[in-house]
Formats: C-alpha cells, sequence, structure tokens
C-alpha cells in the first residue's frame, strides 16, 4: 500500500527529521535549462544555465517557450514550466519554495532526509516521498484557482481553516478552487499527457500543458 504524505493549505505541516548543521547550507543547482531561464538575487538578475547554484532568496525566473530543472539540496528536484516564477525561500533541511506563476514537477530523487514545501499564495504544501504537478489555473472571486495531480504514493490534501480533508492517490487530481474550495480526486484525461521525465538523457523534458485551457481541460475525465 502506498504511503500517504500530508499536503496541508493554509498551514505549513512539519515534516521529516532536521538535518546537521553543516547539510543546511547547500545551495541547489539549476541543471538543465531550454531557451530563457534568469537567476535574481542580492547580485542583480543574470541569465541562467546548467551549473548555476542558487541558495534561498533567488528567484528564478522562464520565459516562453522556456523550461529549468533545479537539483535541490535535500534530494528533490522541480522542473519549472514556461512563464513560471519562483523563489526559494530556504534550502538545506527544510527546503521551501514560493511559486508565484505559472507550474511546477516535483520529484522526490533519493531518500529526503528533511522536508519540502511549496507555497502559492495563500497555500503551503508540505510534501515528503512524492510526484506531483501543480499549476495556478483561472480566477475566482480574485483568488486564483490551483490545480494539483498526483503521479506516485497517496497525498492527503486539506484546508484547516475551511475544515476540508481528502486524500489524493496517484493518478487523481483535484482543483483548490480560489484557494478555499477541494474538489473531489478524479481521473482527468489530460493528466495523462503531463511528462514527467526530469532527465534529459532519457527523452524530451518539455510539457506544453496549457492553463490557458484550464476549464475545458477539468471537463474532460475518464471516470
Amino acid at each position: 500500500m502506498d504511503a500517504v504524505h500530508r499536503l496541508t493549505f493554509g498551514v505549513l505541516v512539519a515534516c521529516g527529521v532536521a538535518l546537521p548543521p553543516a547539510l543546511s547550507a547547500l545551495d541547489g543547482e539549476i541543471i538543465y535549462t531550454e531557451g530563457t531561464v534568469t537567476v535574481s538575487g542580492n547580485s542583480g538578475t543574470r541569465d541562467a544555465g546548467p551549473g548555476v547554484k542558487i541558495s534561498a532568496g533567488d528567484k528564478v525566473a522562464t520565459e516562453a517557450d522556456s523550461l529549468a530543472i533545479i537539483d535541490l539540496s535535500n534530494a528533490t528536484q522541480i522542473k519549472l514550466l514556461e512563464r513560471t516564477s519562483l523563489v526559494i525561500t530556504a534550502v538545506g533541511d527544510n527546503t521551501q519554495v514560493s511559486l508565484s506563476a505559472g507550474a511546477l514537477f516535483s520529484r522526490i530523487v533519493g531518500k529526503l532526509a528533511g522536508g519540502f514545501s511549496v507555497r502559492a499564495d495563500i497555500a503551503i504544501a508540505g510534501v515528503r516521498g512524492t510526484e506531483f504537478f501543480i499549476a495556478y489555473g483561472k480566477t475566482v472571486d480574485g483568488q486564483r484557482d490551483i490545480w494539483l495531480c498526483v503521479n506516485s504514493g497517496v497525498v492527503e490534501v486539506s484546508i484547516p481553516s475551511e475544515n476540508q480533508e481528502v486524500q489524493v492517490p496517484a493518478g487523481k487530481g483535484i482543483d483548490v478552487i480560489g484557494g478555499a474550495k477541494l474538489t473531489p480526486p478524479r481521473g482527468y484525461l489530460w493528466t495523462r499527457k503531463l511528462n514527467w521525465n526530469m532527465d534529459p538523457s532519457n527523452g524530451s523534458v518539455e510539457d506544453h500543458t496549457s492553463m490557458d485551457q484550464y476549464n475545458d481541460l477539468l471537463n474532460h475525465d475518464y471516470n
């Protein structure tokens, strides 16, 4: 049976164990890019390619027809799709990233010794040991929807302030409507077309999922 991994919206879930202090200072690294990718930090904004180190406080952004794959120091990799903006808020034993636009894939690539979380507006996702896709969708009453689907493991999603909770198994997805309402997990046909590959040596890593077609995509399921 797959382990259940907790994903909480509205509060940060503590997950994992603390690493030795020496490991908490490790940086992340951009390991692959296509198109135009920039990193902004204390030293200004610069074009970024493979081998560029990133630290807490850095902002990574991709332009149209671009992507970036980042290796984080706690056995986590993330793939940023085009027009995505992400701030690395903490790197090390409890790595945290803040998604302000676009979409990303996240995958645990080794034994996760610490915690990993993704923040999107008011939503904070605390994750351990799973593979998922998260993206911004349409806007409802000034709040952007958040779309999430799971490729491996089981994710428990909750909004404590609304007393809502749901388990999302592999192959299913949910919509966090306006950041305040969870839809039941469903199997959407379009999620089968997501490209989870993060290794260019195994083929293309590009993904052409369009959140501009969000409404149409949600209406096509295979239950």
